[in-house]
């Protein structure tokens, strides 16, 4: 009896230090109950996100060993953003997906586009992840066979924003296109675009098991899937899940096409007159990013005795930081500069180049999108020009 109860108790030992291994993925399908989301001719987006979470999740029960899959919601039920969220971040969460359907005027549009949040900061090895996976995501739908890619985007959406885990959130198709509906509404169009996801997820695990991102992943994939290739539909209003307050508009963008799938061929539409878009900063920039116009505030002209200086642009959000914030934790006497309807937060100040380059490479631990900036008084001007002037 004593060798009985000694080999169940090793036993439920050992299951309990294998369950102990396994890491939660949460898998959000988007909408639910009185919240359809976008509506089609045939179906309802919060049916389709919700059988293509489901057949994922059985994916990588079936063939990622080591993940406890969890749902948001498994039936045809309402759940605020903040609810979504609370369930990664109760669960201790590894990672968090938020499947979407798009929609536009255009009926036209076609295609699939992931999203990521540069405002949340992950510190060490968390910093990329978000971005590793919307870039692998991208390439699995290519792969898979889906026509266009919309490429991958940098937006304040709120479930990304509010989960403490790398988060990303997919469109996987236009409801608003015959074709790509019958496609999304169809078994083998659900289980062809779970088994993508399902592909970038293995992909993503394999390539963060050391525990960070390697850099070059990240540079080899953003050639692919961040330069825009065309501008269909580039202008059209799209529906995706609830941003969160005044969100920053993304600039579309598409991977090189090839062979559509879909049943019945369409017309290209023309592309409408290009307006401005603004540029994609990836999560890691370069020590000097592309050049834009100085934003001048209306601020009185710098004497002559001010100096330049240099600091580091931490992020862009759409009002000012409560005080405490826990997206600034660490980093006190930061500024806000207006930049149109937002702020740009700035951090530090040298009159040294090498300085606060040095400090740019500790803040990138927590900020991997943070770049340097510099002033003339209250006034910005490029880092070249404040470079220029110190020579002086």
């Amino acid at each position: 009896m004593k060798k009985i109860c000694l080999f169940i108790a090793c036993l439920t030992l050992f299951f309990n230090v294998e369950a102990a291994k396994k890491v939660t993925w949460v898998i959000d399908a988007g909408h639910g109950g009185r919240d359809v989301g976008c509506e089609g001719r045939l179906t309802r987006e919060k049916d389709i996100t919700l059988a293509v979470a489901k057949e994922l999740g059985r994916l990588i029960k079936k063939n990622i060993p080591g993940v406890r899959v969890a749902y948001t919601r498994e039936k045809d039920k309402y759940l605020t953003l903040q609810e979504r969220c609370d369930v990664a971040n109760n669960r201790g969460a590894a990672l968090f997906i938020s499947i979407h359907v798009n929609s536009a005027e255009n009926q036209f549009a076609r295609g699939t586009e992931s999203f990521f949040a540069t405002n949340v900061p992950m510190k060490g090895t968390q910093a990329g992840k978000s971005e590793l996976l919307a870039l692998l995501l991208q390439r699995q739908y290519l792969a898979h066979g889906r026509a266009i890619s919309r490429g991958v985007k940098q937006r304040e959406l709120y479930v990304c924003e509010h989960t403490n885990m790398p988060s990303v959130l997919t469109e996987i198709g236009f409801i608003s296109n015959l074709n790509e509906e019958a496609y999304l509404n169809s078994k083998d169009g659900q289980q062809e675009l779970a088994d993508a996801i399902c592909q970038a997820l293995k992909e993503w695990q394999d390539l963060t098991k050391g525990g960070s991102v390697a850099q070059r992943d990240l540079r080899n994939l953003r050639y692919t899937h961040y330069a825009p290739i065309s501008l269909v539909a580039l202008n059209e209003e799209e529906t995706t899940e609830e941003p969160a307050p005044t969100t920053a508009p993304a600039a579309a963008a598409t991977a090189q096409p090839t062979t559509p799938t879909t049943p019945v061929a369409e017309p290209e539409p023309e592309p409408e007159p290009a307006k401005e878009v603004p540029e994609i900063v990836p999560t890691v920039v370069p020590e000097e990013p592309a050049q834009q116009p100085a934003q001048q505030p209306a601020t009185t002209p710098a004497k002559k005795d001010d100096k330049p200086y240099f600091a580091i642009q931490l992020m862009n959000t759409a009002t000012k930081l409560k005080e405490g914030d826990y997206r600034l934790k660490g980093y006190k006497a930061v500024t806000y500069i207006p930049a149109g309807e937002r702020f740009k937060v700035i951090y530090g100040r040298s009159e040294s180049y090498k300085d606060i380059k040095n400090e740019l490479a500790q803040v990138r631990e927590t900020f991997p999108e943070a770049f340097i900036v510099a002033f003339v008084g209250e006034r910005q001007i490029t880092t070249a020009e404040a470079l220029e002037l110190l020579k002086k």
